[in-house]
């Protein structure tokens, strides 16, 4: 497990200075002993957690202390969240306090209100918003696609990171019977099965083989799917992590698609299926080789690529005109997305042009789906939902 610098430092400062106000603030108060002890024991507590999680040099598969960490973060977020928000809200009280001649006290108890709120939102988004998945559907219309790939059916999935469910293999359970409802002409899977290391798939395979589709399922990889995030004896145990995960993707029932095409064929029709290792822009990798995928592949025939970064839409893709869809996930829509004023705003945007949903860019569309798990902190806030994705395939009727 990797734990940057800069998130060290600022996760030190996040906790040191909100108890440090209430230290001082205890201490104006001529508070007794035990509170100050009280008050100093979630600083020395997380502390303690981050410099572990900062200095801890294990290169083996330890889920017990991922998922510590993992749930350590979720009650850091509920605890010193609130208080930097109460802080915040105090200082402004303070200020707008030297400007009138009777003192108020009515914006310091909005910060209370709104840390209670924020405990609510992470506590609904780590309990309930991960178990309500979402079922989204989207139709595309396709110039010169062929008849008999009209109403052509694709559901996608993404971003499992099994790992952030340890064995809870009763997570699946909705997602299978939504998948299978829609009776797909094909499922595609579009990276990050794993956060580090393949025995995160053990158990799984069976829960994954009950997923169906009438003619076949394919998947890529994703950035978490190259062991890149875990420290290695040698190069030799993470190339056999790494082989392992792509052999138990064949065993969980996909076709792995690896800078290489298959052809989709329907009646005397065909379209190709085109998937790409990762390509990403820094700090993500590219291991993706487009140029390679296409080698081999008709010039003549619509395709359809799966990248698992959205990024490569604009980086490479855009402009192969023949590439009609791309199907990504890699985002999570940051775990965070609430919808205000009839759009759906996320920290995603800061980073990611397309970061959600379905773009579109003359002939040519992307789709990004929002995953199933988690990583970094169990919660999905707001409408950031667990996602199946539907999309159907419709010729665009010509112009009269």
């Amino acid at each position: 497990m990797r734990f940057h610098t800069l998130a060290f430092i600022l996760l030190l400062l996040a906790v040191i200075l909100p108890d440090l106000f209430f230290y001082f603030k205890l201490k104006k108060h001529r508070a007794k002993f035990f509170l100050h002890m009280l008050n100093l024991l979630p600083t020395t507590f997380f502390m303690t957690v981050f410099f572990i999680m900062k200095f801890n040099n294990s290169n083996e598969y330890q889920p017990e202390l991922f998922m510590f960490f993992m749930w350590m973060n979720f009650v850091f977020m509920i605890m010193y969240l609130p208080k930097l928000v109460y802080i915040t809200f105090h200082f402004l009280n303070f200020l707008i306090n030297l400007f009138l001649k009777e003192k108020i006290y009515l914006i310091r108890y909005a910060g209370v209100l709104t840390g209670m709120f924020l405990v609510t939102l992470f506590a609904h988004g780590a309990f309930v918003n991960p178990k309500i998945i979402e079922v989204r559907q989207t139709e595309i219309e396709v110039s010169g696609l062929p008849p008999a790939f009209d109403g052509y059916k694709i559901v996608q999935l993404s971003d499992a990171h099994l790992g952030s469910w340890g064995k809870k293999f009763r997570y699946m359970e909705p997602v299978i019977k939504k998948v299978n409802e829609q009776e797909a002409d094909i499922l595609v899977f579009t990276g990050d099965i794993v956060n580090n290391f393949c025995q995160e798939m053990n158990g799984w395979e069976t829960i994954f083989r009950q997923l169906k589709s009438k003619e076949g399922k394919y998947a890529i990889l994703g950035n978490h799917d190259y062991g890149d995030y875990s420290r290695w004896k040698n190069i030799k145990d993470k190339q056999a992590n790494f082989a392992a995960i792509k052999e138990n993707m064949k065993g969980f029932g996909f076709k792995l698609l690896t800078n290489e095409f298959v052809q989709l064929k329907r009646d005397s029709d065909m379209i190709e299926l085109i998937g790409v290792e990762n390509w990403g822009k820094p700090p993500f990798p590219k291991y993706g080789n487009l140029d390679k995928a296409l080698m081999e592949t008709d010039s003549n025939v619509l395709k359809i690529l799966l990248s698992h970064d959205p990024s490569h839409w604009k980086g490479e893709v855009m402009g192969k005109e023949k590439i009609f869809l791309t199907l990504s996930g890699h985002t999570h829509a940051a775990q965070m997305a609430f919808k205000m004023y009839g759009k759906v705003i996320s920290p995603s945007s800061l980073i990611y042009e397309e970061w959600d949903g379905l773009y579109r860019e003359g002939n040519q569309y992307l789709y990004i789906n929002r995953g199933l798990g988690f990583i970094g902190i169990p919660v999905r806030l707001g409408v950031a939902r667990p996602e199946v994705t539907v999309i159907t395939l419709r010729s665009k009727k010509q112009d009269t």
